[in-house]
């Protein structure tokens, strides 16, 4: 990754960060629906990425990108063993 898009990708997660998580609709998977507190929650920021949250640190974030929320997905969709739970 060159420096010009490394500076590019900082700005975006700043922005990220930056916004107030109480502004947004965070969804969680259907098979969540439990109530255990054991969720992962998402919400899209349109033109930026995407917030991660747990469910019950709904205080603590983690921004991503576009490209890295969606590379991030394609591998749970082709069951890329590292980042998929056994048993699934």
């Amino acid at each position: 990754m060159t420096e010009e898009a490394r500076t590019a990708k900082m700005a975006t997660l700043e922005e990220l960060l930056a916004i107030d998580p109480t502004t947004l609709t965070f969804d969680k998977s259907y098979e969540s629906a439990g109530g255990s507190g054991d969720c992962l929650e998402v919400a899209k920021v349109p033109g930026k990425g995407y917030l991660l949250r747990h469910s019950i640190l709904t205080d603590h974030v983690i921004p991503l990108t576009e490209g890295e929320y969606v590379a991030y997905c394609k591998g749970i969709q082709a069951s890329q063993e590292s980042i998929v739970a056994s048993g699934l």
